[in-house]
């Protein structure tokens, strides 16, 4: 029995002719070298998955946010125009509250609306004939 304990016994390098042991553990070391990752993989993957959704959540909202920047600059200068320029509110008051100067006559249009490109028909225009 103190011989199959023997390190000397066990080669540290593979001969030519081989030996079946040294081989199996070489196989066993790669297969759970390869199981090792994968679990590690398994563990890793969802984080990196959540990680990529996160940065993408936290782009849209980027966008949100200098979108609602430039409205509200937008809205400041609009403010500043409306407390200062009364050529602004006369434009405002005209334009998009229908109002107008005392003595004025206001004239609105409707939106232009196209004609349809085939006139309707009549029955006796149509060429039916409905004596027969």
């Amino acid at each position: 029995m103190a011989r199959f304990l023997d390190p000397k016994n066990i080669p540290l390098k593979r001969q030519s002719g081989g030996n079946i042991w040294a081989t199996l553990v070489h196989i066993t070391q790669g297969l759970t070298l390869v199981a090792f990752l994968s679990i590690l993989m398994l563990f890793f993957v969802p984080v990196m998955q959540k990680t990529h959704r996160l940065q993408a959540e936290k782009e849209r909202l980027l966008v949100a946010i200098g979108d609602a920047q430039d409205e509200q600059t937008r809205l400041k200068v609009e403010t500043e125009h409306m407390k200062n320029d009364p050529a602004y509110i006369e434009h405002i008051a005209r334009d998009q509250l229908n109002m107008g100067k005392p003595g004025e006559t206001i004239i609105r249009f409707d939106k232009y609306q196209t004609a349809s490109s085939s006139p309707k028909s009549n029955d006796s225009d149509s060429g039916i004939d409905s004596a027969n």
